[in-house]
């Protein structure tokens, strides 16, 4: 019937048709485009915006923090005035972008985790007002340094972690909105497929000349969407008439921009380390496990560097977080100028760099860029009218295999890392094997040490001090003995691990109590010495843990019982040391130096500590036979300790020709194999009985 009509009548069906086509086709688009800029302004409402709102809390909470800190260090009433406006401010910057923060669309972990934010803040500022504030003119800097690190700071810990998670939730709800607006786009690509489909079939039995006109731009649109669902945004719809899909292409390409730019913030969110604009722990693991999985690198000999910042803890101590941040990034630059164009430098988290060096010819090359990097890294550092002195320790690890995950080179270059350091920092060293090998079997000596403890092997043993002239018993040296497998192991074996792990705090709060049990059973009033460990004056429960001990073993008399320190001691921080054994002192117990003679050794160390007792140290004694000015020393330093009425102790005498030298002074005791060798409890026990 259609083929029978008029051409004119023909003509003015499919024009019309074409017409109604289009004119429905153009408004459906335009409806969906607006659908689809509504749903990128409501990703950009409610993803970015509470993003930044997160940002804007993030940066409040480190004003407020940067200021506390410098509370401390000032005693001027108005620097003290001007921080505390700012930690006000701060904190109604907060509050204000709470509101906004409550009133966006939040699941129900995100209540949890902003009621914890809300939580820890209105703690962390309690502290500061409540504690702190009324402090700042009375308490002298340590006081106010143990409530700001050991109180508030775990708060905005807390609290920081809090909107960490809370940026978590929002990014990858992001995504999930992404993946949504991927199917709509697919979606809309086959409808416009179809579509076209029948503009095309019409167009091309009844009127090519109008196809022309619809064809190209709805192709222009299926490029584009296709690309969108790729996450590529680089495309742009060219169309440039006024007609509904010119209009159309306007909104999609406007929503498109948002869209790319919304994404491109979460991408460095991600990927990036906010202080340094370096790639992230993440985004160095993908790029080392994209170059291993790919053939073509199979036969290539690579290298990662593990890179630590020496003493940056001491660092951002001294000179504060903003300053340490900075210093941070200046490394960062410093070694970026060091690398090719094609390696990547990343900050793995806190001091800790790494870099991935592709396509070396040799381990010489990463060798003359670890150089560079310490030399260049030496240089002095001005911040803020401080000048900064800091190096590097680095670790390289190169190889040519390819079966090794990135997390595993990444652990070699930082076992690597680790000799340098102990090697005496700001040097580089190559990973090895034995280093391997080293770190295998200190592990597994953790793990008897642990197994040791759970199993009750340590062992308190007993070595009797003596007086001289009568050979009487004057005091006794508690030791710790590991009993291993029937096998009696010295402490020198062991100790520096304990040390090292921690565990040393636990085993010498056992030896302490089985000590004063041992006191308490034996009615024993004589002098006991203990030895004490450098953690244990950093430990909050010290103190606590003595008191405890005092109320439990009434027969302990706390005037007979020295604490040994070495002098080592005293090259840690001093006022604490110092503060801790004030406190150790009220409570009735004594205080000896140990190794006298053989460390950081000085006449004010005896005149500023509440010291009661010096002992010699092994040492110092197997050299007095043959050396006379080694005995004109031991006759000052009793005399001085007898000037200043110390109790002197001689480690160390195994022969009688020593003990005659040293029994030429009236004021020391012997403590030695000549008389004694350390015996296990029970055997001391017998010697008392």
């Amino acid at each position: 019937m259609f083929r029978k009509m008029q051409l004119k009548t023909r003509l003015y069906i499919t024009l019309g048709g074409l017409i109604v086509l289009i004119f429905i086709t153009g408004e459906w688009s335009l409806w969906k485009s607006s659908q689809i800029n509504k749903r990128v302004d409501n990703i950009y409402t409610q993803e970015v915006i509470p993003l930044e709102n997160i940002s804007h809390l993030k940066g409040a909470l480190y004003r407020i923090r940067d200021r506390s800190l410098r509370l401390i260090d000032t005693k001027d009433k108005n620097i003290i005035s001007k921080h505390k406006k700012v930690i006000q401010e701060q904190e109604k910057r907060i509050k204000q972008e709470l509101e906004i923060y409550d009133n966006t669309r939040l699941s129900k972990e995100e209540k949890l985790e902003l009621q914890k934010f809300k939580t820890n803040f209105q703690k962390y500022l309690t502290i500061i007002k409540k504690q702190i504030y009324p402090k700042l003119m009375q308490s002298n800097e340590k006081t106010l340094e143990n409530i700001l690190y050991k109180k508030a700071i775990l708060e905005f810990r807390k609290a920081r972690e809090a909107l960490n998670r809370l940026s978590e939730y929002q990014i990858r709800r992001a995504k999930l909105r992404h993946q949504h607006s991927q199917e709509i786009y697919y979606k809309q690509m086959i409808t416009i497929q179809i579509i076209l489909l029948i503009i095309i079939s019409f167009s091309i039995y009844f009127a090519k000349s109008l196809m022309g006109s619809i064809v190209e731009p709805i192709r222009q649109i299926n490029d584009v969407l296709a690309k969108i669902t790729h996450e590529d945004f680089s495309k742009r719809i060219n169309i440039s008439s006024h007609d509904e899909l010119g209009k159309m292409s306007g909104m999609l390409n406007n929503s498109i921009a948002t869209l790319q730019r919304t994404f491109q913030e979460l991408s460095l969110l991600v990927n990036n380390d906010r202080i340094t604009n370096l790639p992230n722990r993440k985004s160095f693991y993908e790029v080392v496990e994209k170059y291993l999985s790919s053939e073509r690198n199979h036969h290539s000999l690579f290298a990662v560097m593990f890179i630590d910042v020496d003493n940056f803890k001491n660092i951002n101590d001294t000179y504060g977080h903003t300053i340490g941040d900075k210093l941070l990034e200046i490394i960062a630059k410093r070694m970026k100028s060091c690398i090719r164009e094609n390696d990547m430098l990343a900050r793995l988290g806190g001091d800790e760099f790494a870099i991935f060096l592709q396509d070396i010819k040799n381990n010489i090359i990463a060798g003359n860029i670890a150089n560079k990097i310490i030399d260049i890294i030496q240089k002095p550092i001005y911040i803020n009218r401080h000048t900064i002195f800091t190096s590097v320790s680095i670790g390289i690890y190169v190889s040519g295999q390819q079966n090794l995950s990135q997390e595993k080179i990444l652990s070699y270059a930082d076992i690597a890392m680790y000799a340098a350091k102990n090697s005496g920092k700001s040097q580089y060293s190559y990973f090895n094997q034995d280093m391997y090998k080293q770190v295998e079997k200190e592990a597994l000596i953790e793990i008897q040490l642990r197994d040791a403890i759970k199993n009750q092997e340590f062992l308190v043993y007993f070595q009797p001090i003596v007086e001289p002239k009568t050979e009487a018993l004057y005091g006794v040296e508690s030791l710790l003995r590991w009993k291993k497998e029937g096998e009696i192991i010295s402490p020198i074996y062991f100790i520096k691990q304990l040390e090292s792990n921690g565990m040393i705090l636990d085993i010498t709060y056992m030896l302490i109590e089985k000590v004063f049990d041992m006191i308490e059973r034996n009615k024993f009033s004589s002098i006991v010495s203990i030895n004490l460990s450098i953690l244990q004056f950093y430990d909050e429960n010290f103190i606590p843990f003595l008191k405890r001990q005092l109320e439990k073993y009434k027969n302990v008399n706390p005037d007979n019982i020295y604490f040994e320190i070495t002098e080592s001691i005293f090259a840690q921080n001093n006022d604490l040391i110092l503060s801790t054994m004030e406190l150790v002192k009220k409570l009735g117990f004594k205080f000896s130096l140990d190794d006298f003679g053989t460390g950081y050794s000085s006449l004010s160390y005896i005149k500023d500590y509440p010291i009661n007792t010096l002992k010699i140290d092994k040492k110092f004694v197997d050299n007095l036979l043959e050396d006379i000015k080694a005995q004109e020393l031991l006759e000052g330093i009793v005399h001085l300790a007898k000037t200043l009425h110390l109790t002197i102790i001689i480690e160390g005498v195994e022969d009688v020709a020593t003990l005659k030298i040293v029994t030429n002074h009236s004021n020391v005791k012997i403590q030695g194999y000549y008389y004694y060798k350390p015996m296990p409890q029970e055997e001391f026990e017998r010697l008392l009985s």
